[in-house]
């Protein structure tokens, strides 16, 4: 599985969370949890690009400064989002930006990163390893209960912001 296949299949598994919190109503107690889940993959999935995917495309240096920026508006929207009750009138709205910017950067990152610009040289078998790399770390913060921990001491500080 190349590096690209593992990015566009986890943007999947984000805007797949994204669509069942859309659909469940905002104080049902399962929203909670499908947003936690959503935060622990989010989590993942920025480190996935910082740490392998962004680096293996050094060359790349305005498009990943663009995801970088567009990574702290996520999780702005995010903050915000986090500090609005459920039952505050301007939830929804909240929601609605955060799920449109997230989507946003997915699709963004898609259009301009899959496959790489011209600049960058990078093998098939470098893509491939790539790939095998930043699958084996997903499930490895999958799995990770210090990782869950951390998201969750991450989204209370959010929230007490």
């Amino acid at each position: 599985m190349n590096a690209y296949t593992v990015l566009q299949d986890h943007h999947k598994v984000l805007k797949g969370l994204v669509h069942r919190i859309s659909s469940t109503p905002a104080t049902a107690p399962e929203r909670q949890e499908y947003l936690d889940d959503l935060l622990v993959e989010l989590d993942i999935h920025f480190r996935i690009e910082d740490d392998l995917y962004y680096p293996a495309l050094a060359a790349a240096s305005t498009l990943i400064a663009i995801a970088h920026a567009e990574h702290r508006q996520v999780i702005d929207q995010l903050s915000v989002l986090l500090r609005t009750s459920p039952t505050a009138p301007t939830y929804d709205d909240e929601w609605r930006s955060f799920a449109t910017v997230l989507e946003a950067h997915a699709d963004e990152e898609e259009r301009d990163m899959i496959p790489v610009p011209p600049s960058v040289k990078i093998t098939d078998a470098e893509l491939e390893e790539l790939g095998h790399q930043m699958a084996t770390r997903i499930e490895q913060l999958r799995d990770s209960t210090g990782h869950k921990l951390r998201v969750k001491g991450r989204k209370s500080l959010l929230r007490a912001l």
